[in-house]
């Protein structure tokens, strides 16, 4: 009865989300109704003109679109500038896989707020064109994903649930939720050359590169800033490879000098020459302005005023409050008055998010249409500033480099005003990028750009700019977790199964490829391979080879399924075990301990720390003393900073653990920020690697399948929801209004208050009557948020369709047998 009924829910659930959106259910679309836009149905062409104002391409994605390699679904490794519109043939190209190949996509993004990004602003198309939007980003999306027999789906993933995703697809014959996957993308393809997360990528590309040669046909596309050894980048990933060096407004690149401005030319040879300009006229400053921004840096955002927006790069996290603080104090009061009312929106909409409390600094820049811009802000205070710079309401943002490779912040003019980032001189690809975000095509006519010298510094800076690109060297063969990884996926997917196997499969990376070119006679893939075939044999992840053919020990197994490392999987097994026999489950105090990644490494304050351990309580010393964590630690820290008899990461996992526990128990990110002497940002940046981290642990274990450990999947089933959303104290009526990508605690809640109290309600909304009631929310994203409740709730009710014709089909079938034994009688 109860399969019946489930049934008949679903199928009155489906009905009413056809009426509600659209009035009728929408047809399958076809490319033979309008194939008039590369191949694409002519709507397409609509919805970029309504959802990213995009009315024509340029010549280059034309051309880039129209290449034979395309039609013939040739690797592509395409290059251009920052903000020459690269990311628009990538879409096009997603859009043409999954909705006419109707085959699964997976999009690469190197950062946490790009994949954001990327979700939000494509639910419109996923939900128009009858396709899935599925976020893969810190615990979020499920491992492997849910199978949807329906509809293709795009994936957004970051580098590392990319990685995991594309296991999951080699583990099961090319697909992913059931269906083939057609292509992968690659965001910021000059990550290669990074170490740790750049070996990742490189060996995330080449296990496909090695399934492709023998299997089915996955397009590669990566796109780039420009790389100084493209051909040979393009020669790795077997692709065809597209360069322009093509900027959709022009940029005026100048150097400043003392009070000097220079404009930077290139001759034919590549030398640099600079002519004057201008000259800074500090005589608008009073005594007191020039003693505090003696650069002139306020003078220069002023030049750009009230018309024009600027970006301010700066070395350090803390310069970006200290010259946020000079802007706004420098830039002349007349900017209070402009756009009061919005500011006074964003202002409250901080407040909501802060829980009643906003940065004092912000409190008093933002009416001055200035803020700052670092990782000590947490998401969701990020992601309102960017909003209101985007629309006008600041003119500044301070920021770090960071921002330059990140989110899509055009403005008219960009101010860098040193050239090192932290304590190292920038290099040529960091100094494109950060220019590269002045000018915003549609709106200006050009950019400009203003790099501040010292005069020790000049030397350098000729170097830098006269420089050409870097050239990108492979990081994976100092990489030893991550080929050992490597190795294991692809034994455990059974794309390899043997030594010789693997060391072809080694072939294939960047890393020997580069080798072989300095030594033609190298046999570093060989003496990888055996190396790490040996360090893994040393640790046992092998079971007893069958035929010469290596075989995992269900550890190592599960450590793939968890996209764990082989090292850690063993040591969190261990401590499971160890944690399972005196599970402290009075509060969830005790699983946020084993949630902690191993690889934390913030650093509290010593004092700081001897206040928190000597004021433990209840279930708190509870845990410090299973653990092993007593007056003796406490006293060798107070002498020596550090403890000797019990290991530094149980030691760092129990500290990090009382900072979640805090948020558990409801405490504000402020006063948590305040306890632990800690920015918000990072108290938050640790909670999406912990949410990352738990649903590991809930994949280990399930895919452990052991007795000892079978009660870790319903208790971590329990915990990775809230760490996901990042606010562990929320009530439990806003997860789901935090599960929409552009929804944070402060959104939740002004959304609950305003009636919008489920998905569905804010899947009935009307955008305009959303931004009424809802401070600070632009009209644009309220549109893709209604989009992204429609797209989520539809998903979901077709899922349940699934299951129910599946349960459908079960009871048939018992039906049937029930009637062959009745018979028989």
């Amino acid at each position: 009865m109860k399969n019946i009924s489930l049934i008949s829910d679903v199928s009155t659930l489906k009905r009413q989300l056809e009426t509600t959106f659209d009035g009728n259910s929408q047809k399958r679309l076809h490319v033979d109704d309008e194939s008039e836009f590369f191949g694409l149905p002519n709507k397409v062409k609509h919805l970029f003109k309504k959802h990213k104002k995009i009315t024509q391409l340029y010549d280059w994605q034309i051309e880039c679109l129209n290449l034979e390699a395309i039609k013939t679904r040739k690797n592509l490794v395409y290059a251009l500038p920052t903000s020459g519109g690269k990311t628009l043939v990538a879409e096009i190209l997603m859009l043409k896989e999954l909705i006419v190949h109707e085959r699964n996509v997976i999009f690469i993004l190197p950062y946490v707020a790009l994949v954001q990004e990327k979700v939000q602003s494509l639910c419109p198309f996923g939900l128009n064109l009858e396709f899935n939007v599925e976020e893969y980003v810190g615990g979020k999306g499920k491992h492997p994903p849910l199978h949807r027999k329906r509809k293709s789906s795009l994936y957004v993933c970051t580098l590392e649930r990319g990685a995991g995703l594309v296991d999951c697809m080699l583990a099961d014959n090319g697909q992913l939720g059931g269906r083939s996957v057609g292509m992968i993308v690659v965001d910021e393809l000059h990550l290669l050359g990074e170490q740790k997360r750049g070996a990742l990528l490189e060996a995330t590309l080449t296990k496909v590169l090695n399934y492709n040669q023998s299997k089915y046909n996955i397009q590669i596309i990566g796109m780039s800033a420009t790389i100084g050894n493209m051909q040979e980048i393009g020669d790795f990933l077997n692709a065809y490879v597209y360069t322009r060096d093509f900027r959709p407004v022009k940029l005026t690149e100048t150097i400043k000098f003392n009070e000097d401005i220079y404009v930077i030319n290139k001759d034919i040879d590549g030398s640099v020459k600079t002519k004057l300009d201008r000259k800074l006229h500090f005589d608008v400053y009073s005594d007191d302005m020039k003693r505090l921004d003696p650069s002139g840096i306020g003078l220069l955002v002023r030049e750009i005023l009230p018309n024009g927006s600027c970006l301010i790069f700066c070395p350090t996290k803390s310069s970006c409050l200290s010259i946020a603080k000079i802007v706004y104090k420098t830039i002349g009061r007349e900017e209070t008055q402009v756009k009061l009312k919005e500011k006074e929106e964003l202002y409250k909409a901080l407040k909501e998010e802060g829980d009643g409390k906003v940065c004092p600094l912000l409190t008093r820049s933002i009416l001055f249409g200035v803020a700052y811009h670092n990782s000590g802000l947490t998401n969701a205070e990020r992601k309102l500033l960017e909003e209101a710079f985007l629309g006008g309401i600041l003119k500044c943002i301070c920021c770090t480099s960071t921002l330059a490779a990140g989110i899509n912040l055009p403005a008219q003019r960009v101010i860098i005003t040193s050239p090192y980032v932290g304590r190292d001189f920038m290099k040529r690809s960091t100094y494109r990028q950060m220019v590269g975000r002045a000018g915003r095509a549609g709106l200006t006519e050009s950019g400009d750009s203003v790099l501040l010298c010292q005069e020790n510094d000049k030397e350098k800076i000729k170097v830098l700019l006269e420089s050409g690109i870097e050239h990108i060297d492979s990081c994976l063969g100092t990489e030893e977790n991550v080929v050992l990884s490597m190795i294991l996926s692809s034994l455990s997917s059974g794309c390899t199964s043997s030594q010789q196997q693997l060391i072809d499969l080694m072939k294939r990376t960047l890393f020997v490829q580069q080798a072989e070119k300095r030594n033609v006679e190298c046999t570093v893939a060989s003496d990888l391979i055996e190396s790490c075939l040996d360090k893994l044999r040393s640790i046992n992840a092998f079971d007893k080879p069958v035929e010469d053919k290596l075989k995992l020990t269900t550890i190592a197994k599960a450590a793939v399924a968890a996209n764990l490392d082989i090292l850690e999987a063993q040591k969190l097994y261990t401590e499971l075990l160890e944690a399972s026999s005196a599970l402290i489950l009075t509060n969830k105090l005790h699983l946020l301990y084993l949630a902690v990644p191993y690889t934390e490494c913030i650093t509290l304050d010593r004092q700081n720390v001897l206040d928190i351990m000597t004021n433990l309580q209840g279930d708190q010393q509870a845990l410090a003393n299973r653990l092993g964590l007593n007056e003796l630690c406490i006293s060798q820290f107070y002498s020596y900073g550090k403890i000797k008899n019990v290991s530094e990461s149980i030691w760092k996992k129990f500290l990090m653990s009382l900072i979640l526990n805090d948020l558990w128990n409801k405490k504000s990110i402020w006063t948590v920020s305040e306890t632990y002497n800690l920015p918000r940002g990072t108290i938050h940046s640790f909670l999406s690697r912990t949410a990352s981290h738990a649903s590991s642990i809930l994949r280990f274990t399930e895919a452990l399948n052991d007795k000892k450990l079978d009660h870790f999947p319903m208790l971590f089933q329990n915990i990775v929801p809230k760490l996901n959303i990042g606010i562990l104290g929320s009530s439990s009526d806003l997860e789901s209004l935090m599960s929409l990508p552009s929804v944070r605690f402060g959104r939740a809640t002004q959304l609950f208050k305003a009636g919008y109290k489920t998905l569905n309600d804010v899947a009935k909304a009307n955008k305009k009557e959303l931004c009424k009631v809802i401070d600070h929310l632009p009209l644009k994203v309220a549109r893709e948020m209604i989009a992204s409740a429609k797209l989520m709730l539809l998903s979901e009710a077709e899922s349940l369709e699934e299951l129910a014709e599946s349960l459908r089909a079960d009871l048939n079938q018992s039906m049937s047998k029930s009637k062959e034994n009745l018979l028989w009688f």
